[in-house]
């Protein structure tokens, strides 16, 4: 069979996935406006954290108690290790607690649009991450991938910056989320090569909940009560809004997440970013606005990275 047919025989349910988590992952942002009108963004990155855990938390109970894998899964029963604890935790402050709060806090500075343009620059970090820290290798397809993912979202959403209401940019913005994006990377990297024998739920359900934890103790402080007596209607529309980002867009979608890196790459799992810009502009068009020519290059551009990249020679580990 002819490598091209071989590699898309083996591709498609990968890209698939990248494309549905890229759809709840642009989704995100409107939720997130959603719950700031009701909510403090630390109460946002609060609620959201927490509600994951919270799903999560049958998951901490069965492997907490040592219980064996599931009985299809032929290996011995799983001990997480003072080590895996370790790396879990850092998975969770990386990957989710902090990101969560920087995306919430900037979403107060700067345009979601913005946002969306930075967060595509995951891949980026994430390829230039896996070679500082843990010794991946570069390679032409990937490399150029990520470009044309990259010049996708900006083709797609500059326009729209540049010319958005006449305000100016807020750099701490555009600082925060930036961090958020590299923290992205890092936490990629770290998935694959530190926890890539510990099963997706693991991987997934101990570091929503050892953040899930810590924001709770953030909302009881931060009074989120409060904002039920100001307004119940209001709280809980809002609440609503966040437990779909909470259960939806972290919880299941991280579950998803993680089984992507397990049967592919880092860099490969990172590029559902690709389409979070893409998501973006067709919640631009619910709010009626036009489609215009930078939507259609912007989008062939990321499709083209998602192509080089899934298609890139498989790297031996």
């Amino acid at each position: 069979m002819p490598p091209y047919l071989c590699v898309v025989k083996k591709s498609w349910w990968p890209i698939s996935l990248i494309i549905l988590l890229g759809g709840i992952w642009g989704s995100s942002f409107i939720l997130i406006k959603r719950g700031l009108e009701v909510f403090q963004p630390i109460q946002v990155a609060g609620l959201r954290q927490f509600l994951a855990g919270l799903v999560l938390l049958p998951w901490i109970f069965q492997y907490s108690l040592g219980n064996s894998l599931k009985k299809e899964d032929k290996s011995a029963a799983l001990k997480i290790s003072w080590g895996d604890y370790y790396f879990l935790f850092i998975s969770g402050l990386i990957g989710n607690g902090i990101p969560a709060f920087l995306f919430s806090y900037a979403g107060t500075l700067i345009p979601s649009s913005l946002s969306g343009i930075i967060n595509a620059f995951t891949p980026m970090f994430t390829l230039l991450l896996g070679v500082a820290f843990f010794k991946d290798r570069f390679t032409g397809n990937g490399l150029i991938g990520v470009i044309l993912g990259i010049l996708g979202a900006v083709v797609l959403l500059a326009p729209g910056f540049v010319f958005h209401s006449g305000q100016p940019i807020s750099p701490l913005g555009v600082i925060m989320v930036s961090a958020a994006a590299m923290m992205y990377g890092y936490n990629i990297n770290l998935i694959r090569h530190k926890l890539s024998h510990l099963p997706a739920m693991v991987k997934t359900a101990y570091p929503f909940f050892f953040m899930g934890s810590l924001y709770f103790m953030v909302l009881i402080m931060t009074g989120i009560m409060d904002h039920w007596n100001a307004s119940e209607d209001k709280a809980w529309t809002a609440l609503g809004y966040l437990a779909i980002l909470g259960v939806v867009g972290s919880a299941l979608s991280m579950i998803a997440f993680n089984i992507l890196i397990k049967h592919t790459t880092a860099l490969v799992a990172s590029t559902n970013t690709f389409i979070i810009p893409v998501v973006a502009v067709a919640w631009g068009i619910v709010e009626n606005e036009p489609i215009t020519w930078n939507m259609i290059v912007g989008l062939l551009f990321s499709l083209a990275g998602i192509y080089l990249i899934i298609n890139k020679p498989a790297e031996k580990t």
